[in-house]
């Protein structure tokens, strides 16, 4: 199957699958490790953004590629317990959405190097901030644990999606990712 039939092939499947929109109509209980695990497989935005810096990991030398997907995590977490403190909400969804964007122009311009992975990680904040706001004192040490193990999950298959797409393609779909939860989500 070549890279235009795969790309169209996803996108009907996203365009048919009610699980993998950005939350309308979810409610998680975040207080658990295995909804936290299940967590970013039901929303685009998970699926876009942690495939999209799997993806942006696989062009980075080796030492950088880890840190990128270890400060990823340690990022979010860090976002999820400061949405959790400090309950501020304004512009989080705007910010979110801005990261799809910022991942999707990384992709489709091959971009490496130090800038491109402080951008990406300082806006990764913000989807654990969203996070933070919805869950309980508790989620910290039950449902976070659960999310970053399926987030690591992610991103390696994003980095295999790396090794294996040409940058433009997968910048063209995390784009389009990006645009359709502008437009729908």
């Amino acid at each position: 199957m070549n890279a235009r039939y795969a790309f169209i092939t996803g996108l009907g499947l996203l365009l048919i699958s009610p699980l993998l929109w950005a939350h309308p109509g979810h409610s998680h209980d975040h207080s658990s490790f295995v909804y936290g695990l299940m967590h970013p497989l039901t929303g685009l935005d998970h699926l876009a953004m942690l495939l999209g810096i799997g993806a942006l990991g696989a062009w980075q030398a080796t030492k950088q590629r880890i840190q990128l997907y270890v400060g990823t995590l340690g990022i979010m977490f860090a976002g999820a317990v400061m949405g959790l403190i400090t309950g501020f909400e304004t512009g989080v969804e705007a910010i979110i959405l801005a990261s799809m964007f910022l991942i999707a122009v990384g992709l489709f311009f091959s971009l490496r190097g130090l800038l491109p992975m402080l951008a990406a990680l300082v806006l990764v904040m913000f989807h654990g901030w969203a996070h933070g706001l919805e869950m309980p004192a508790g989620g910290v040490m039950t449902f976070m644990p659960g999310m970053l193990v399926m987030a690591s999950l992610i991103m390696a298959a994003g980095y295999a999606l790396g090794k294996t797409f040409q940058p433009k393609w997968l910048g063209a779909g995390s784009g389009v990712a990006a645009l359709l939860i502008t437009l729908l989500g």
